[in-house]
């Protein structure tokens, strides 16, 4: 068994929106023991010259796209994310996206995330039903990683490498046994879920927000398909910050993007590409087994 040592302090990330999983769907903005998110400033969230949808919910979107989702047998998924590092204490987390490594939204009394200084990440999920994953994260410094899940076997390296076995080199692969990575453990956070396959994109969405009316803003190309592009807000409490969501579905309701922003600029975009595409995922030729630290094994406190 590789020896363990303390897990290092993991960077905090400036997500308004995630994975959405990275990965991952939009997320609940107030998770239990943080801020209560307060319903969206308007009931239908209008703009200027743009018409409001008199028929189609935030609810109604969301069930078409969860529905449509179990559809898909292969798809890849690339979030563009904001970092902000921050000593702990200083923000008041407000949302949590579980399929963003190391993700949590910070909202601090008196300032808006976009007035902060920012670096970008970004992160591919590659998903190929039933059972094969990959994932490859860069951007968040000790983090970074590349992962490949397959059945039973669960493959990773790079700079994350040395938080499970310590003095590894970043090109070596070592490889886990997925059951030693439960979910919302320590490591399965820093690799976006991993193994857990993403869920529906839209299926975090909290009961509240269901109802408001979403506007329509027009039809745009992505990866070759057509797309219905829809926005819808909420605010942030602490701050009293609208959060803006677009949100592009095609003719299916499958996702082409869901974007979400805060004063004109975008804070996280996941992007559906290669639908059913003929994506290959295999195993590396040699990899290293390795026992996963307790540390990082042993299940997160919820929040």
């Amino acid at each position: 068994m590789v020896g363990t040592r303390s897990v290092p302090l993991v960077i905090v990330v400036v997500v308004l929106f995630a994975a959405l999983v990275a990965c991952g769907p939009m997320p609940e903005p107030a998770p239990t023991n943080t801020v209560q998110t307060t319903p969206p400033v308007e009931e239908s969230v209008a703009t200027p010259g743009t018409p409001e949808s008199a028929e189609l919910t935030l609810g109604e979107l969301a069930e078409g796209v969860n529905d449509a989702w179990p559809t898909v047998r292969s798809y890849r998924i690339t979030f563009t994310g904001s970092t902000l590092v921050m000593p702990a204490g200083l923000g008041t987390p407000v949302a949590r996206p579980l399929a963003t490594p190391g993700a949590t939204l910070i909202a601090t009394p008196g300032a808006t995330p976009v007035a902060r200084p920012r670096e970008t990440f970004v992160s591919i999920r590659e998903v190929v039903l039933p059972d094969r994953q990959r994932q490859d994260v860069r951007g968040l410094g000790g983090n970074d990683h590349e992962a490949v899940a397959i059945g039973d076997r669960l493959f990773v390296r790079g700079p994350l490498v040395e938080q499970i076995a310590p003095g590894t080199p970043d090109d070596i692969w070592i490889v886990v046994d997925p059951s030693s990575v439960p979910e919302g453990s320590m490591l399965s956070r820093l690799l976006g879920g991993l193994p857990e396959t993403p869920p529906a994109p839209l299926a975090s969405l909290p009961e509240r927000l269901l109802p408001q009316l979403v506007r329509e803003m027009g039809v745009v190309e992505h990866d070759g398909r057509e797309c219905s592009v829809y926005g819808a807000a909420d605010t942030v409490p602490a701050t009293g910050t609208r959060v803006d969501y677009t949100i592009a579905v095609d003719d299916r309701d499958i996702p082409c993007f869901i974007e979400t922003g805060v004063g004109g600029v975008t804070q996280g975009r996941d992007e559906y590409s290669d639908i059913d595409g003929p994506l290959t995922i295999e195993p590396p030729t040699a990899a290293t087994p390795v026992s996963v630290p307790p540390a990082l094994a042993t299940p997160l406190a919820h929040d």
